[in-house]
């Protein structure tokens, strides 16, 4: 009786597998990449709010019709055909399913790449703004070390502000390089002798050699 029973399931698959498919249905090939299409637009639907949805429901449906040259009775009578073959509807959408996660896994892929790219690009933009936040802040230090240039002492906490370079600090400075400005000193401390007033310049004598007789130009003949 096994055996028997074993026969029949045998030979009903047979059948089954062989089994002509009507006209008016859409043939099993073809019927993965219809129903792909029919899921795709159900997913945007369903991302849109439900008065859009409603509104171009018709109008997504019409564009995979006409894709595939059938209607939407067609479509109908294609489903209520393989619903009734568990098998055959189990291997479409096998099938189905492996293509959308293929479609699912490029998405992801392109969608990691721009984020990839946005980032490098961010990197390198953070980068610059960076060395330029860095070159600012050297161009800062270097401005504070050149302010003091100009003076002989930088301010400090005991000494208070700098002193700033003056024409006569560095006459001063110039003289005390060369040893004039002790002898300058030496010179005003100095003690006269007593009874002594020191002397007034004398005026300086005038010329007594004759200056020469300037005579008139003669106009030449």
């Amino acid at each position: 009786m096994q055996r028997l029973l074993t026969g029949i399931t045998i030979l009903f698959l047979c059948i089954s597998c062989g089994e002509k498919i009507p006209d008016g249905i859409i043939p099993s090939k073809r019927m993965p990449d219809v129903l792909l299409d029919v899921h795709l637009a159900d997913g945007q639907l369903m991302a849109m709010p439900i008065d859009s949805a409603r509104a171009y429901r018709d109008s997504y449906y019409q564009a995979i019709f006409d894709r595939w040259g059938i209607d939407s009775a067609v479509f109908r009578r294609s489903v209520e055909y393989y619903s009734t073959r568990p098998r055959i509807m189990n291997e479409l959408y096998i099938t189905v399913e492996k293509r959308l996660e293929a479609l699912n896994l490029a998405e992801q892929k392109a969608v990691e790449e721009k984020y990839n790219l946005q980032r490098r690009a961010d990197s390198i933009i953070n980068v610059r703004r960076l060395d330029s936040l860095k070159r600012i802040a050297l161009d800062s230090l270097d401005f504070k070390r050149k302010r003091f240039l100009l003076f002989l002492h930088a301010p400090d906490s005991i000494y208070g502000a700098p002193h700033p370079i003056t024409h006569e600090m560095l006459h001063d400075r110039l003289l005390e390089s060369i040893g004039l400005s002790q002898m300058a000193i030496e010179g005003q401390n100095k003690v006269m002798p007593r009874g002594e007033s020191p002397r007034p310049p004398q005026p300086q004598a005038k010329s007594t050699e004759a200056s020469p007789v300037l005579r008139p130009i003669e106009k030449i003949k």
